[in-house]
């Protein structure tokens, strides 16, 4: 097995934010944290426009930092919409023109539903596609996991795909849709999605330095995973996803363009999509075509986060202040909307000063719950002895303090959950954090049956598991959690459904510790997608948890 993968989350509820007055001070804090690499910025306040660079990266040599080459992921995405934006404008395509239309004689779908998806719906991750394709492990490379995956594969999977969501119009994440719609555009166009990209949308906004393989006098900064280098991604039929890579001055005239449309050659195309199409409550607000919409201490902003195997990127564009934020980061460790957040002038208030007030016990039987976000994110509210505890999917449960009855606060970070009530039932709720809201509609899901456990208690499960014929699994213990990480990817907490049964949150994943016949635990099996996979403990533990 060669690609194993759970799905990486853009949230982030609880992070103690490293504020600073400029972009540049929040970098500099941040880098503090790197084991390698560096961060480059780019800052538009007004008229002034500065570059910086914090970290280490001893390849660049002399080239100035805001020439420097980086991958930027999904950002790329926000350019596949505008794409799109173009084609309409160009009359090749209309926002309801259907995949089933434009894949006409190529393929014979087995789901109506899939071939009547629009291209809105793709740019908008409206479509009801899957994160990523069932089939995405063909062909899939360990640290390149796109590089395999053609046109072909692209087509055989559309071709058996079914929707399984009751309501496709909800916003969910889709790498695979973004790529597709890539894919589409690049056939309207007759050429591929880079040329198309680089023809209609850099060459008229003066972006010379963006592009999948930029100017090969420009240097791309060696990509690193943590502590490890690692290698550069590609990709094939799934690139208008994430393929392209650009430099922090062109990513600050991209956000220029976005802050300005008029002052364009593509003021109709960025009119277009910069319109709101549809709710993207997990990502703070709604969604254009590609680029996300929400708010940052009180404004409306436009943004995007991007993610690759080493790299890590942000852009944040605030039109009422004529603000841009560019962050580029040859790390995957730091999300680049982490540092931007760390420019926040909001002052939480100190959990410190805090009062806690006790409830009464039918008070807080209330609360727990499952708040849906949208159909990948959702905010579970569990109830412990007394104590209420909130998570954030992919994210450790929080122990909550009541401030007020229906209000509470966290000790661990400065934010606080509020439970809103209509009728003098609770509806849903809202998280306050870093001068922004995210309120989640309680669904009638009942709360999972999770046993929260003491870091000593899980500590034996602690350990690494070898994966067969893939890389390993690290479990680790964090703030009363169990936290596993696949090699090369993101640590994801998981939760125990019984004695030595856990499930992850962000995929339907479980992983099951086994014993030998001293009850010693000498390995693990992860169970997903219809697998089974055994992973023997490379070490094993010295005592068993108490239960």
């Amino acid at each position: 097995m060669k690609f194993i993968s759970w799905a990486l989350l853009g949230l982030i509820m609880a992070v103690n934010t490293l504020q600073a007055r400029t972009l540049s001070e929040a970098a500099a804090r941040f880098s503090k944290d790197l084991k390698a690499g560096c961060i480059v910025t780019g800052e538009r306040m007004g008229d002034e426009v500065k570059y910086a660079i914090s970290g280490k990266a001893p390849e660049a040599g002399d080239a100035k930092p805001e020439k420097l080459i980086f991958e930027i992921g999904s950002i790329s995405k926000v350019f596949t919409g505008l794409l799109l934006a173009q084609a309409v404008v160009e009359k090749k395509v209309t926002l309801d023109t259907t995949i089933g239309s434009l894949l006409a004689g190529k393929v014979k779908f087995a789901d109506p539903r899939v071939a009547a998806i629009t291209l809105k719906q793709l740019a908008t991750h409206t479509s009801g596609l899957p994160r990523l394709p069932d089939n995405a492990m063909a062909g899939a490379l360990e640290e390149d996991p796109y590089a395999g995956y053609d046109a072909k594969l692209l087509l055989n999977y559309l071709a058996s795909a079914k929707l399984d969501a009751e309501d496709p119009s909800t916003f969910s994440y889709s790498n695979l849709g973004a790529g597709l719609l890539g894919h589409l555009l690049g056939e309207v166009y007759g050429m591929s999605w880079d040329q198309a990209v680089v023809k209609k949308i850099c060459q008229p906004l003066g972006m010379q330095d963006t592009a999948v393989q930029p100017q090969a006098k420009l240097r791309l900064v060696i990509p690193h995973d943590g502590e490890k280098e690692t290698k550069p991604w590609h990709f094939i039929s799934l690139a208008g996803g994430g393929a392209l890579r650009s430099t922090a001055a062109d990513m600050m005239t991209f956000g220029e363009a976005l802050l300005h449309p008029d002052k364009t050659l593509l003021k109709e195309a960025l009119a277009l999509a910069l319109q709101p199409q549809a709710d993207a409550p997990s990502q703070g607000g709604q969604v254009g075509l590609g680029v996300l919409m929400g708010k940052f201490e009180g404004e409306a902003t436009l943004h995007h986060d991007g993610g690759t195997g080493g790299f890590c990127s942000g852009l944040q564009v605030i039109p009422a202040k004529g603000i841009v934020r560019v962050v580029l980061i040859n790390n995957n460790s730091i999300a680049g909307s982490q540092v931007i957040v760390g420019t926040s002038e909001v002052r939480p208030v100190d959990p410190a000063t805090q009062k806690e007030i006790p409830l009464p016990a039918d008070v807080l039987k209330q609360y727990p719950g499952v708040y849906d976000l949208d159909r990948d994110f959702r905010f579970t509210v569990l109830l412990r002895d007394g104590q209420i505890y909130v998570n954030l999917t992919g994210q450790p449960f929080v122990p909550s303090f009541a401030k007020a009855q229906d209000r509470f606060f966290y000790k661990a970070v400065p934010a606080e959950i509020a439970f809103n009530r209509r009728e003098g039932v609770i509806h849903s709720l809202t998280l306050f954090q870093n001068g922004n809201e995210l309120t989640a509609r309680r669904s009638s899901a009942p709360p999972p049956e999770y046993q929260l456990r003491s870091d000593k208690e899980l500590q034996p499960y602690a350990g690494k598991y070898d994966l067969l014929d893939s890389k390993a699994i690290t479990v680790t213990v964090q703030a009363g959690t169990l936290f596993a990480q696949i090699e090369g990817q993101q640590a994801v907490p998981v939760f125990e459904t019984a004695p030595d049964r856990f499930e992850l949150d962000v995929v339907k994943a479980e992983l099951v510790f086994t014993r030998d016949d001293k009850k010693q635990i000498n390995g693990l099996t992860l169970l997903q997608n219809g697998m089974t996979v055994p992973a023997p403990r490379v070490k094993s533990p010295t005592s068993a948890p108490s239960k």
